[in-house]
């Protein structure tokens, strides 16, 4: 409105489609990092609302894959079953989006950052890796970000 005392301010979505979260389950994992994980997947559900979310939990290949909507995620981290204890291969995360033609929005991948030198460069979607346990690594593709327990 020209001349208007009425603030109309933009409206910014806060709303995603289709994510897929990936989580660390390797031997390096203790129960902490693991809490630390679950409680971050809680929290980007709860600020993001996607419509789907791809939980994959992963060592060094992919343990389990739980799928959830809209409707099912208010009960996703009460029933999350995280399966794992193995070596660390990130690409396996990154090779099971391509073999099972999972096509998300993004990946966030949850780890403490130890785990080789092949974090994948193919990946179906941007990826941010999110490394918890004091571990200074920069992922070599996507984005990186540390997380202070």
């Amino acid at each position: 409105f020209v001349g208007s005392d009425v603030y109309l301010p933009t409206l910014v979505g806060e709303k995603v489609g289709h994510i897929a979260v990936g989580v660390d389950t390797s031997g390096s994992i203790g129960n902490q990092e693991l809490n630390v994980f679950l409680s971050e997947v809680k929290s980007i559900v709860d600020d993001v609302h996607p419509d789907k979310v791809d939980l994959i939990y992963w060592d060094s290949a992919v343990a389990a894959h739980e799928e959830y909507d809209s409707a099912t995620l208010p009960n996703r981290v009460s029933s999350t079953k995280p399966k794992g204890g193995g070596g660390t291969d990130p690409t396996s995360m990154m090779k099971y989006l391509k073999e099972k033609n999972i096509k998300p929005e993004c990946v966030i991948m949850l780890t403490d950052g130890y785990g080789g030198n092949d974090w994948g460069g193919d990946w179906p979607a941007p990826v941010l890796w999110t490394i918890v346990g004091g571990n200074d690594m920069v992922a070599p593709n996507g984005k990186t970000l540390h997380i202070k327990e």
